[in-house]
């Protein structure tokens, strides 16, 4: 259900929550860090900034780190400042067209849309994060996907990557 953009996002956010007495982070370190393009993540972090999410500093020792305290801030918000958030505009029995009462499948979409925003909503990145996850050379996930191939850090033993709570 996430983008690719809002995946890097919520990674980089969780590894930023994970090292919030280290300072600002460069966004190279974070991309290296986190296995993503360097580019594509600063402009990531740059929206997210937009919304107050993180904060940046220029110079020698800048970078980005959070703006906010993570049970301050709701996957919601991130999907928002990212632009990624589902919507359900149009029936996909009728191209192009809106109607005023929606079809069967369209209802069923429509639930789900809203049950998935009611979550992101409800949702904090705190909440994420398990409360005995500790800063790592690495944040990834506590069971790696099947495609380790394209996953950061499983080159690191289990318990010495940062883990969180599957949603």
């Amino acid at each position: 259900m996430l983008t690719q953009t809002a995946d890097y996002a919520l990674r980089a956010l969780i590894y930023l929550a994970h090292s919030p007495e280290d300072g600002y982070h460069q966004t190279r370190d974070l991309a290296k860090a986190l296995n993503v393009p360097s580019n594509y993540l600063g402009k990531i972090l740059q929206l997210l900034g937009h919304q107050e999410i993180v904060e940046s500093q220029r110079g020698m020792n800048g970078g980005f780190r959070l703006a906010k305290l993570p049970e301050q801030v709701r996957l919601y918000d991130v999907l928002y400042a990212l632009d990624t958030l589902p919507s359900d505009n149009e029936c996909p029995m009728l191209t192009g067209a809106r109607q005023m009462e929606l079809c069967r499948l369209h209802r069923r979409f429509a639930a789900m849309t809203a049950e998935y925003i009611r979550f992101l909503k409800q949702t904090t990145l705190e909440e994420v994060l398990q409360p005995d996850s500790f800063p790592a050379e690495c944040p990834g996930p506590q069971h790696l996907p099947q495609d380790t191939d394209i996953y950061p850090c499983t080159k690191f033993p289990a318990n010495n990557r940062l883990t969180v709570l599957a949603i």
